[in-house]
């Protein structure tokens, strides 16, 4: 997996393909993540949101067909469901999922998108009692798995920080180095350990995560 991906280019080919299969049914095709954040590592996930009227089993089948053709469709994830079932969505879960992408193709404006400090709020404090859940969890169950638990909390925990400071400012930080800029002691070491997971004991980091998402939880009411 050595070859450079150009995103421009691939999210431009899969629109196309999109729109010979759905036709006008295509409302939305945005972009999320690390690639639309331009912080992509090599084989970083190409998450894609993708929004179809009527979507029905038989098009997620054809969307599975499309996107095992694309060129390095293996890394393909994401969203893709149809205009009312996501702004029906509870506002609290859809909050990060529309923050955090980058539309390319069509808009929004078939749902709310004027979210408010509870919505980025409820939407931290669910998150931080995900991670809460799953360190203790592995901490008493299944300590030789706590790597792998931790390492999926700490990109949990990045999207809490996003919405915490969208809460408290109105604004969603968008990238990590900006999300930097306003973290606490312990919200930079989940940075950094992102950025090299070697640097950090697995167990050093499941406590200061267990710690972090109590006080999200218990202080930010």
């Amino acid at each position: 997996m050595n070859e450079k991906i150009d995103i421009d280019a691939w999210t431009d080919e899969l629109i196309s393909k999109l729109q010979g299969v759905f036709g006008e049914r295509l409302t939305l095709v945005g972009l999320q993540g690390s690639r639309a954040r331009g912080e992509a590592r090599e084989g970083s996930d190409i998450d894609v949101v993708v929004i179809v009227e009527g979507l029905s089993a038989d098009d997620l089948a054809s969307y599975r067909e499309l996107i095992a053709k694309m060129p390095h469709g293996d890394l393909a994830c994401g969203f893709i469901g149809s205009p009312g079932l996501l702004a029906a969505w509870p506002r609290h879960d859809v909050f990060n999922l529309v923050e955090d992408t980058r539309v390319l193709y069509g808009a929004f404006d078939f749902m709310g998108t004027g979210f408010t400090a509870q919505d980025a709020l409820l939407s931290a404090r669910v998150g931080a009692s995900e991670i809460y859940h799953a360190v203790a969890h592995e901490l008493v169950f299944n300590e030789g798995s706590l790597q792998a638990i931790v390492d999926a909390c700490i990109k949990s925990a990045f999207f809490v920080m996003r919405a915490l400071r969208f809460a408290r400012t109105g604004e969603y930080p968008p990238s990590r180095a900006a999300t930097r800029q306003l973290a606490s002691e312990d919200e930079r070491v989940f940075l950094d350990a992102y950025d090299d997971p070697q640097a950090f004991e697995a167990r050093e980091l499941a406590e200061k995560l267990l710690a972090w998402s109590q006080n999200v939880m218990l202080a930010e009411g």
